[in-house]
Formats: C-alpha cells, structure tokens, sequence
C-alpha cells in the first residue's frame, strides 16, 4: 500500500488498509467527483492556495459543497509535513443520484513521489473528447472522469512512447493526459490557451512566472502541431514533472535547450523561495 501515514477522511485519521468510501459513491460509479495533487518540497505544499482555489471551483462547477476552508488547509499541511511527497486530496460526489453532493467525503492522504525520468517522448493522439475550444459546464474543473485520458497514456506507453499528446479535433495542441505542453520558437515561449479548455495547471502558472522573471516572452494561443513540431525546445510541466524536456514528438527528435534549462534552474529557485522560511 504505497500510502506514508495515516489517510485523512473528512479531517479523521484513518489507517490506509482501513480506508474507504460507500460503494454507492457515485464518485465510484460515476466519476462524479474531484481531485488535486501536490507536491510537498520538506513538509510544505507548493502553492497550496492556488491548488486549493482550483478545487473550490471545480467542486463549485459539480455542484458539491466543500468543508470550510481552514479545515482543508489543515489537513493538506498535516499530511504535507510527511516530507517530500504527492498529496493527494479526492473530493467525492456523495451517495445520490441527483448529484447533490449527499455523503460527499473528503479525503487526503500522502504517497512517495514517483519516479520521473529526465525526459520524454510524445505520441500525438486526437483527443475528441476535449473541449477544444467549446465551452461546457466543467470546462476548467479538475474531475475525477479522467478515463479518456488515462487510455490516451495507456496507448502511447503500448507503443513505445512515454506518455500522449493531445491533438484536438482542430489540429491544434492541447495538453497531456495529466500535465502542460509548452515549447521556445524563436526565443518566444508559447504555450496553448486557457481558452482551449485545457486545465488551469498551477505548474504552468509558475512556469509563466519564471519567463517574466528572466524576460522570456511568452505567447498564449491555439497553435496547430506543427508549430509545436517545428519548435526549438519542448517541454512537459506538471506537479509531479516540474519542467521535463520532451526529446522526441512522434517521429521528430528534440534536443534540450539553454531556455529549458534556465526555466528549470528558475522554478527550482522560486519553489525553494516559496517553501522555505
């Protein structure tokens, strides 16, 4: 059981083999539900705000109300003084049908971080599943129905590759399974919009905050692959990832850059800055 400590639910300690929600969650049986992770850098969660201001919307948009918000940040820092590690907070849709949030549970626990490798490899794959621009009312949340996604990834790895890309039903870039894509042209660090659909990453924010702090332009928008393909460097930004150079798209080999590396030097000086004393 890959689970360091004891497992929050609803603020209780509970012990992981004991851990549990109703079989007539509809988080179970319909994905209804949502969820953050972060990451913990020596006991404290890296941008514990901007995680937590996500899942407030996220369950906003479901319709599910959250425990006060004190409590949460209490019991995310409870299990992020664990150390270096993944905090993983589930907000679960409850026990009735109708969505109403009924017997929702909130739970929180810490995992070892995972292993990542240095760099990786892309397979581009049509995700008509993404919103690509539509607007519905999850577009943004971070929820639970993250089954397309996982198959996208699941395939990628069953033909070689580290992980997909999602290409929408337009041609343009969106994102990964469950991280960011961003790429340097030209000096310039361009990276899909919001406006897409694609998650809010808080990574991705920070990742904007270093480019402004060493002067890195940055352009926002919807750009076909092959801009993405054509590009100088490419990289992969989540939680867990950081800022992780993609060194082959399909059949296009990457190398990894100067820019990459002083964006990578950049958000380590700023997660050291905003988790230590």
């Amino acid at each position: 059981m890959n689970v360091l400590g004891y497992v929050l639910i609803d603020g209780e300690p509970v012990e992981p083999g004991d851990a549990s929600i109703s079989i007539f969650d509809i988080a179970l049986l319909r994905g209804f539900g949502c969820f953050e992770s972060l990451r913990s850098y020596g006991g404290v969660a890296f941008r514990r705000r901007q995680h937590l201001d996500r899942l407030g919307r996220s369950a906003e948009a479901l319709g599910i109300e959250l425990p006060d918000r004190k409590s949460i940040e209490t019991w995310v820092a409870d299990r992020a003084q664990v150390g270096n590690s993944t905090i993983r907070v589930v907000v679960t849709g409850g026990t009735d049908e109708k969505g109403s949030g009924e017997g929702s549970r909130f739970i929180v626990f810490a995992e070892p971080l995972p292993h990542v490798d240095e760099t990786v490899t892309l397979l581009p794959i049509e995700a008509p599943w993404h919103p690509d621009g539509a607007l519905s009312e999850l577009t943004g949340a971070k929820t639970l129905s993250y089954g397309p996604n996982v198959a996208a990834r699941f395939h990628a790895k069953n033909e070689g590759y580290g992980d997909a890309l999602l290409v929408g039903r337009s041609g343009n870039v969106l994102e990964g399974p469950t991280n960011t894509v961003a790429w340097i042209s030209d000096g310039v660090f361009e990276t899909p919009s919001l406006e897409l659909g694609i998650l809010a990453s808080v990574t991705r924010q920070a990742v904007l905050d270093v480019a402004d702090r060493i002067g890195l332009p940055v352009c926002e928008g919807a750009y076909p692959l092959r801009r993405m393909l054509e590009a100088d460097e490419v990289v992969a930004l989540s939680t867990l990832r950081e800022i992780q150079p993609v060194v082959r798209i399909g059949d296009v080999v990457k190398e990894v850059g100067p820019i990459t590396r002083r964006l990578s030097d950049g958000l380590r000086d700023l997660i050291a800055e905003e988790t230590t004393g």
